[in-house]
């Protein structure tokens, strides 16, 4: 496959991929899905329509954070796929990309194993939970798939460098 159609078909999955997570968020502030939690051993299960409205922004909220940082990814891999597009495969750009997605990834990890913590926090603050939830080590391993991702990103970036200035040395060579 030409690199052309390869980056006109990142650009399409990119912009499908945004709007199908713009979606998802729309759709999670619409439905009625329970939240779980276990507290002291016991799971707690709450539907969202059960709480205050105040209490339904805040859990939106702190929900929709944890997906902040994909969509810096999203933004960096179209930066990435317009460069690839122009011809520009080795320069610093690409590799502040690449280091812009491992962050990301990185950030979605620790977010997403935060989320049920913080949130249980909040109820717990407000009154909602008689107890702080249960942190389990399943819980902090849950991620490192998108930990695991980002430190490959990482390494792809710091490579992508090394090779933008083996590119700078080779151009100034006579």
């Amino acid at each position: 496959m030409k690199m052309s159609r390869l980056t006109n078909l990142l650009f399409v999955l990119i912009a499908v991929t945004a709007i199908l997570s713009l979606t998802d968020t729309i759709f999670v502030f619409q439905s009625d899905f329970p939240l779980a939690l276990q507290v002291d051993g016991e799971v707690w299960i709450r539907k969202i329509s059960e709480f205050s409205i105040s209490d339904r922004v805040a859990i939106f909220s702190m929900l929709e954070f944890t997906t902040l940082p994909w969509y810096w990814a999203l933004f960096m891999m179209w930066r990435l796929a317009k460069l690839y597009r122009d011809g520009q495969y080795f320069t610093p750009q690409n590799s502040r990309c690449f280091v812009g997605i491992a962050y990301a990834l990185i950030a979605m990890s620790i977010l997403d194993t935060l989320i049920a913590p913080v949130i249980g926090g909040y109820f717990y603050y407000r009154g909602i939970l008689d107890g702080l939830p249960d942190m389990d080590v399943t819980l902090i391993l849950a991620d490192t798939d998108l930990l695991t991702a980002g430190l490959f990103f990482f390494l792809i970036g710091m490579i992508m460098e090394k090779a933008s200035t083996l590119r700078e040395e080779a151009d100034m060579t006579i």
